[in-house]
């Protein structure tokens, strides 16, 4: 029995792992029926690993509830219900800590409650003698300090084990100066466990043992046992063999009766080395003591069988057993017996060996079946909270997971919609392209034949000197100019925006029907504020015009200059007003050509060739005209072809047309002439000019709808990060609701394994059938 010294008395917090439970209780069938009292040390040590467990999966669960955000699928009455368990799990360990096998001892004053005690601890631990000795309740249990110390209830503070012999002893003359101890009040001697006396198994296995004042002092008991009794596994009544039992007795153990159900009770009839000096009658005495004790427990009490009895009621002597384990120890030098002692040490032991056994047996029943069922409805509890939350999150992971799917869908459709939307804006723009050039070719070519209503509008007053002049050509080319621009952007306005707005609108309509609805505010944040499309159209007459050389000189049309001038105006390509009046003489045209060759090569190359063909037309002309040879050569040719009356003729119809131009010279056919060359020209470099005009306008449109449409894909681009990453937050609560499930089941699995070592600690500990049961 003093191997169970070696055992540390301590409670795990939390388990090392997640079959320590399963360890300890193999471990705890190395238990024999000649240690019971080791059984509730390891039933306790069991237990508590359970418990430790079972706190530490409640913990991880709350940790795990804590990760989840509220109203996800743990509601707070669930949150709730695990911080309630994990409560009540702390109430029980810091219960479970202080749970020990209890032993009360009452009986009359100077009954040997007091020696019996301390003949059951080996060791003089209680004041002892004869006559009222113990003034209150004192409990006697184990300390860890090497030094015992006593206690009051109410006051942690320690007080001197020396002081024991003063507040304890109800003859004490020293104690006037001390609390005052009432016969309810509770003195708590703490007595080192590892002590000299190796042979004190109680105090080394949690028994705390409780000495009680005579009951005979006061008939009021009920008071002693609701504040002292309640937690008691065994009750010891230690009678005197001398006398028999006392009402008051009875009436004591009565009323524990009905406060606890069939306590177990232990009757020591002590002082029977009384026996000793009367050898007569002295086993009818016995048999009546056994009589009376059977009938009080068995028929009164009802707390044992008949079977059971005989292990219940003892004769002994305790101080002979007291004082003879003191001379063992080498205390005492000479032991107290009387006749008869071994068989009475015998029967002692004999009680302690049943008392263990009882208080084992009592105490684990009565401590830890309480804490194993509240153990299987904690875990029964968190079972049908963790099924809640694995049901609620199996739900809403299908949730999500169909919300993934349907916006992994709308996604893949907006992209592939996207491409097809980008794919007909291409055809759109080059079928707008092409009706873009239609309509501002023919705008144009209406402008240029609505010229001379134009420039009959301009009504300035004609100046013909030469700075009036520069000045009136100056203002009609931006009257025209003005005119022209105007004309031009409102018919090409007007007819192609609304084209043009409706194919926006089309595209925008289209795009906001294959972006989903939470986006689609998006693109109205892109629409709501843009301006109406316009063309913007510069002719630019006066850069047109440049190169317009007006000629206001008299030149009969069918003059020499002025066919000359007609016909390198022909093969030139060029308006006839733009060549110079002066280009007949040899100095302009090597003036003009030398100022051409500054242009461009391509121009000279042209000027070259305009300035050979005048000069070769006027050398022909002037040897014609002054070689009389020739004069008369061509002469006599024509006069024998047509006749002198045909040349007659035709010299006066010339000379009339002569006149008559000559005639109609003024300054309003001047102004006249100067518009109709001025429109002549314009009309030519608008000719010229148009293809560029045309490409202008349509870069403008496709501009436009490029802008557009650049602006409907960077949103719908946005749209689609948006998407993608609202796609990635998805998958994100997945993988946290699979993680959380699995982390659920793990916890779930370890609480069936919890519910699998309390099977296995109540068939251990609790049945009655249980393999190390006494």
């Amino acid at each position: 029995m003093s191997g169970t010294a070696s055992l540390v008395h301590t409670l795990p917090a939390s388990g090392d792992s997640n079959h320590r439970g399963l360890h300890s209780l193999k471990n705890s069938r190395r238990v024999t029926d000649n240690e019971p009292l080791l059984r509730f040390r390891e039933a306790k040590k069991v237990l508590g690993d359970v418990y430790g467990e079972l706190k530490d999966n409640v913990a991880e669960l709350e940790g795990v509830y804590k990760e989840i955000k509220e109203n996800d699928f743990v509601s707070p009455e669930q949150r709730e219900e695990i911080e309630a368990i994990r409560d009540s799990i702390k109430t029980i360990m810091d219960t479970f800590q202080r749970d020990n096998m209890k032993v009360v001892f009452f009986g009359r004053t100077s009954n040997g409650k007091s020696t019996t005690i301390n003949a059951m601890l080996h060791e003089k631990v209680l004041p002892q003698g004869m006559g009222h000795t113990t003034c209150c309740f004192l409990q006697v249990e184990g300390s860890e300090d090497e030094v015992g110390h006593l206690q009051l209830d109410d006051n942690p503070q320690k007080i001197d084990m020396k002081m024991l012999g003063k507040i304890g002893h109800a003859l004490s003359d020293e104690n006037s100066d001390l609390p005052a101890m009432g016969q309810d009040s509770l003195l708590r001697v703490f007595h080192p466990k590892q002590s000299d006396n190796g042979e004190c198994r109680l105090l080394q296995n949690d028994v705390v043992i409780l000495d009680s004042p005579g009951v005979d002092l006061s008939p009021e008991f009920d008071s002693w046992i609701d504040k002292h009794c309640l937690d008691a596994d065994v009750f010891v009544l230690v009678s005197n063999a001398e006398s028999t039992l006392t009402q008051a007795e009875k009436n004591f153990f009565l009323r524990v009766a009905k406060k606890l159900s069939k306590p177990n009770v232990f009757i020591l009839n002590n002082r029977w080395d009384a026996s000793a000096a009367e050898t007569e009658n002295i086993e009818d005495v016995k048999k009546q003591h056994l009589t009376r004790f059977r009938q009080f427990l068995v028929d009164e009490l009802e707390v044992c069988s008949e079977r059971e009895v005989n292990d219940r009621i003892f004769f002994v002597s305790s101080r002979e057993v007291l004082e003879a384990r003191l001379k063992a120890r080498g205390l005492v030098q000479k032991a107290y017996q009387a006749e008869g002692h071994g068989t009475r040490a015998l029967e002692f032991q004999n009680f302690e060996r049943h008392f263990e056994k009882c208080i084992s047996q009592s105490a684990i029943h009565t401590k830890f079946e309480a804490h194993n069922r509240r153990a299987h409805e904690m875990i029964g509890k968190m079972r049908l909270n963790l099924n809640s939350v694995l049901t609620s999150a199996a739900e809403q992971r299908s949730k999500l997971q169909n919300n993934l799917n349907e916006a992994t869908r709308t996604f893949n459709e907006c992209r592939v919609n996207f491409t097809q939307f980008e794919k007909a804006y291409r055809d759109q723009t080059e079928q707008l392209r092409a009706e873009v050039h239609l309509k501002v070719s023919a705008d144009f070519f209406e402008e240029i034949a609505r010229l001379d209503a134009i420039i009959d509008r301009f009504d300035q007053p004609f100046d013909g000197s030469s700075s009036g002049m520069a000045k009136y050509k100056q203002d009609l080319a931006i009257f025209v100019d003005k005119c022209l621009s105007s004309d031009l952007e409102a018919r090409c306005t007007g007819g192609l925006m609304s084209r043009i707005w409706n194919l926006e609108n089309d595209m925008f309509q289209y795009v906001t029907k294959i972006l989903a609805e939470p986006y689609q505010n998006k693109l109205e944040e892109v629409w709501r504020y843009r301006a109406p499309f316009k063309f913007s159209i510069c002719v630019d007459v006066p850069a047109l015009v440049n190169d317009f050389h007006e000629d206001l000189e008299f030149r009969f049309t069918f003059g020499l200059h002025a066919m000359i001038r007609r016909i390198i105006a022909y093969r030139s390509g060029q308006p006839v007003t733009a060549i110079n009046t002066n280009l007949l003489t040899p100095l302009s045209l090597k003036a003009q050509t030398e100022k051409n060759v500054v242009r461009d090569a391509e121009t000279s190359a042209a000027a070259e060739e305009q300035a050979m063909m005048t000069q070769m037309v006027l050398t022909s002309a002037a040897f014609l005209a002054n070689g009389s040879i020739g004069v008369l050569v061509v002469g006599g040719i024509v006069y024998k072809a047509v006749g002198w009356r045909v040349i007659a003729v035709g010299g006066a119809a010339y000379a009339g047309l002569y006149a008559w131009e000559r005639m109609r010279w003024n300054s309003s056919a001047k102004e006249q002439h100067l518009k109709e060359q001025f429109r002549s020209h314009l009309a030519a470099r608008m000719q010229q000019v148009s293809t560029a005009h045309t490409h202008h306008c349509e870069t403008q449109a496709i501009r436009e709808m490029d802008q557009v449409f650049d602006g409907l894909k960077a949103t719908v681009g946005g749209v689609h990060r948006e998407m993608k990453n609202d796609l990635d937050v998805q998958k994100t609560q997945i993988d946290a609701v699979d993680t959380t499930i699995r982390t659920l089941g793990t916890i779930k699995g370890k609480a069936v394994f919890l519910l699998r070592n309390l099977e296995q600690f109540a068939s251990s500990y609790l049945r009655s059938d249980s393999p190390s049961s006494p």
